[in-house]
């Protein structure tokens, strides 16, 4: 049942669902040293040293109105702009400090009220990044983040400001954030979102305090998740990690913030490397797939100037999008499952859009129930493609087979448009795919919690968390449609490097009355990022037909609490050129 507060959430973020995709912007005077926006974090520059920068800020080449087409053109809905980073340069003007574009450097003008008017003009919802908590100038601010139970990690300025334990966040939220943000939100006119970042150690009614806030002051402007780490504070929406695609749909409203580059506020060194416009629009659909918003980061120069290499891909994204928004805007994520191996689908009202990363002669869908009344090009809606709909016999399921002509199909992702009656209805079985894999993935997997005091749950990333009990175990249903020889794979997530980590676990796999014994160890060889992939051994089924699979640990190391992440298993067709790709493997059978 709707209660009051859900249906004013309901309204206040209607206009953010229909986005989807948003321009962040980091800009600071940390542009003109080029080596982005931690340079003073990471080089330990002195705040009285820092603070000369302001000096010699003059970035007579911005141009909001220019910022602002280069928004639209490329297909984004709002613009998130760092008022406040983490270095406590405002720039806006501001009464609070006088460490701001307008008081502190030769420029002197309001840039965020000349953003604001061209928002406004463009039809744009202008959009502040506030750094709350971690600030490098104030005394009083404190940034402590928990790496595990025994160690914390210092983000704040500890060469300037070494005693921890003189420092009051309370005072800085009250003498700093608080009359600063009331700035925000009564200097520009309606704001969108305010984007809190980094919470650290803030109190949970420290950071209510703020929401409280913003709510009194603009009750629609959104807040998101990292105002805080608790879950009781009040925030409109999830803002996953710095670039974080997550495996699963998170089942609430999210957004992932996304570099360009190798930094967010302007980087211009050697190492220096750009996504390509295919990885940045595969991004974006993905995460989309998924039910998520995509905020894509620019960072200008010091001078205001959006770079060439950046104004490249957002055009690129933008003459994309001026074909196929239709598949973007307003859309919910797949309703199905299971992943296609030809791309992604997101779904609207009785379409599905089938972006097709990899044009071949036909494709298809399994589990799609609706009756299909047409299928064609979204590029081009007189280009209508036969399909067959059927349903399987013994095993019951149903495919829908989309014959695919021989056209010169989008560089980066072709959109096919699926019509049919009602909303989407879809089988959520487990079923092999077209190229023969079956994939079994922890969000599939029924989660047996029989040990005492257990808390292994499902994570946003996909993968299965807490798993410190070699009690607590996971099993699936599946259907194969084709008998023979399988390897199996099993795939664990990795940490970040600044993290400690649990492996040396041990597990058993039971398919189809056949034994599998595994070790899983680590792999320095895998990008933290990636999956580690073991091979666990072979297997036979006989024929093609429902079967069962457990996945039970025999032991598992919890030395850092960290346990099993487990992602998925894989059965791949002995045939398949996947398992020419596998290196190195540890397993028993």
């Amino acid at each position: 049942m709707e209660t009051e507060v859900s249906k004013k959430t309901d309204e206040r973020i209607s206009w953010w669902r229909e986005s989807r995709f948003g321009l962040f912007i980091h800009w600071g005077i940390y542009s003109q040293l080029a080596r982005g926006e931690w340079v003073m974090y990471q080089e330990r520059i002195p705040v009285k040293e820092y603070e000369k920068l302001a000096r010699d800020f003059n970035p007579v080449k911005f141009n909001a109105d220019e910022w602002v087409r280069i928004a639209k053109n490329a297909g984004t809905k709002y613009i998130v702009i760092t008022a406040k980073h983490h270095d406590g340069f405002s720039m806006f003007k501001s009464e609070v400090s006088p460490f701001n574009i307008v008081d502190g450097t030769p420029y002197g003008r309001e840039v965020m009220t000349e953003l604001a008017k061209a928002c406004k003009r463009e039809g744009l919802k202008l959009c502040f990044y506030y750094s709350h908590v971690r600030e490098w100038r104030h005394p009083q601010a404190q940034s402590l983040e928990v790496h595990d139970p025994n160690r914390l990690g210092n983000y704040g300025n500890f060469w300037d400001y070494p005693e921890e334990n003189r420092k009051n966040l309370q005072t800085y939220i009250d003498e700093f954030d608080k009359p600063q943000i009331k700035e925000l939100l009564t200097q520009y006119g309606p704001i969108g979102i305010i984007w809190f970042d980094t919470p650290s150690l803030i109190r949970p009614d420290q950071a209510q305090e703020l929401v409280d806030l913003v709510r009194e002051l603009q009750p629609d402007c959104l807040v998101n998740s990292r105002v805080s780490d608790d879950e009781t504070v009040e925030y409109d929406y999830l803002s996953l990690g710095d670039c974080e695609i997550p495996g699963i749909p998170a089942g609430v409203d999210w957004e992932t913030p996304m570099t360009m580059c190798n930094m967010w506020g302007y980087y211009s060194q050697p190492d220096n490397t750009y996504r390509s416009p295919e990885e940045l629009i595969h991004q974006l659909v993905d995460i989309v797939s998924l039910g998520g918003n995509y905020l894509l980061n620019v960072g200008p120069t010091a001078e205001g100037v959006i770079t060439e290499e950046q104004q490249e891909r957002l055009g690129a994204i933008g003459e994309w999008m001026s074909v196929n928004s239709e598949a973007i805007y307003g859309t919910k994520g797949t309703p199905f499952k299971n992943t296609p191996q030809w791309g992604r689908v997101t779904s609207k009202e009785n379409k599905l859009y089938l972006h097709v990363y990899d044009w071949q002669k036909a494709i298809s869908l399994i589990g799609l129930k609706n009756k299909v009344k047409g299928c064609y090009l979204l590029s081009d809606p007189g280009c209508i493609f036969g399909y067959n709909q059927s349903q399987e016999k013994l095993l019951g399921y149903n495919r829908l087979e989309i014959e695919l002509p021989p056209i010169t199909p989008d560089p980066y992702c072709t959109v096919v448009v699926v019509e049919f009656d009602g909303e989407p209805d879809v089988d959520q079985s487990i079923i092999q795919n077209d190229s023969g894999v079956i994939q079994l993935s922890a969000i599939q997997a029924s989660l047996h919690k029989e040990a005492e005091g257990s808390r292994v749950k499902l994570g946003r990333s996909g993968a299965i968390q807490n798993w410190i009990f070699p009690e607590d175990w996971l099993s699936w249903e599946y259907i194969a449609t084709q008998a023979g020889e399988y390897d199996v794979r099993l795939q664990v997530s990795t940490y970040p490097n600044f993290l400690k980590k649990d492996y040396g676990h041990e597990v058993e796999i039971l398919i189809n009355g056949q034994r599998l014994v595994c070790h899983i160890e680590d792999d320095e060889t895998v990008k933290p990022d990636q999956p580690i992939t073991i091979k666990a051994g072979r297997i036979h089924l006989d024929k093609a037909a429902n079967y069962n699979v457990s996945l039970k640990p025999l032991k598992i190391n919890r030395r850092n609490l960290k346990g099993f992440a487990f992602l998925a298993l894989q059965l791949i067709p002995v045939s398949s050129p996947m398992n020419a790709t596998l290196k190195g493997f540890q397993a028993l059978s």
